[in-house]
């Protein structure tokens, strides 16, 4: 798992020596559907699944956290276990916020404390930067996003780009002896019976719902403080920033309704009071 353009697809690639098919080099999400890729390591059958960002180019991230939901419980009730879970994030990013943040968020909620052994944390695109600073982000991410994750038993690998890496890399979860013990999303649907929207994973996704109502509060404020006096290159800028943050409110908002969150949860305080400003009208017969 992990974010569009990480790396996924290439490192399976190396591993099972494909042509490339399905590797990207653009923008767009190359895995727009849940893969499964047969290899042999160590004398070892290996089965490599290979997911879709929560920012994939052209399904939403209800859409991929159902796709993953459903093909977890298809083999959790088959009784098979994951026996290891790598995440990759590009060691390029220079900073941890946005998207790569809220990817880990869901990653985090989706497998759960118990099943935090079972994590690798895999970094990728080191050819992209020098070494020292390579180091210095990778110390960064293992003292601060990654603190609590390490703590609970999840592991930090390298990955370069090459057959070699990839093969030492299976090796050592090969080599490894982990419970077998299904991850949060698993047992919160298919032993707990709770719907996707009721679950950790599920409600990180509806959580960026009032911080986006506090952003397009926010953006209105300026506005309204600025736009006085303001030149017409200014408000228009204005106008943009608040075009933008509505757009992502208004997004966040269909796709709590498709999770068929109850009015109450929907309508938290943040939102709320966003809907009772000056210049925004409730949506109520949207909802």
């Amino acid at each position: 798992m992990g974010p569009t353009g990480a790396g996924k697809s290439s490192f399976i690639d190396k591993a099972t020596e494909s042509t490339g098919k399905g590797v990207g080099h653009d923008l767009r999400s190359c895995t727009s559907e849940i893969k499964v890729t047969r290899c042999a390591v160590e004398r070892s059958n290996v089965v490599l699944v290979d997911t879709p960002g929560f920012d994939d180019t052209t399904k939403s991230d209800l859409e991929i956290l159902e796709m993953i939901s459903n093909w977890l419980n298809q083999e959790y009730q088959t009784g098979t276990m994951l026996s290891a879970i790598l995440y990759f994030h590009r060691i390029s990013d220079n900073r941890m916020a946005g998207t790569p943040l809220k990817n880990l968020r869901v990653f985090q909620k989706l497998c759960g404390k118990n099943a935090m052994p079972k994590v690798v944390l895999v970094t990728t695109m080191w050819d992209e930067v020098d070494d020292e600073v390579g180091e210095q982000r990778l110390a960064e991410l293992q003292d601060s996003y990654w603190k609590a994750m390490m703590s609970r038993g999840s592991t930090t690998r390298k990955y370069l780009n090459t057959r070699e890496s990839a093969v030492e890399l299976l090796g050592f979860i090969v080599q490894q002896e982990r419970a077998q013990e299904g991850v949060r999303l698993q047992e919160e649907i298919s032993d707990m019976n709770l719907e996707l929207r009721e679950t950790a994973a599920g409600r990180v996704l509806c959580s960026t719902l009032e911080d986006l109502a506090k952003k397009r509060m926010e953006a209105l404020r300026r506005i309204q403080a600025e736009n006085k006096g303001a030149d017409e290159k200014t408000s228009e800028d204005l106008w943009k920033e608040y075009a933008q943050v509505k757009a992502q409110l208004d997004s966040a908002l269909t796709e709590a309704r498709a999770l068929r969150m109850s009015l109450r949860q929907r309508l938290n305080k943040g939102i709320r009071a966003a809907w009772r400003s000056e210049l925004i009208v409730p949506p109520v017969t949207a909802v």
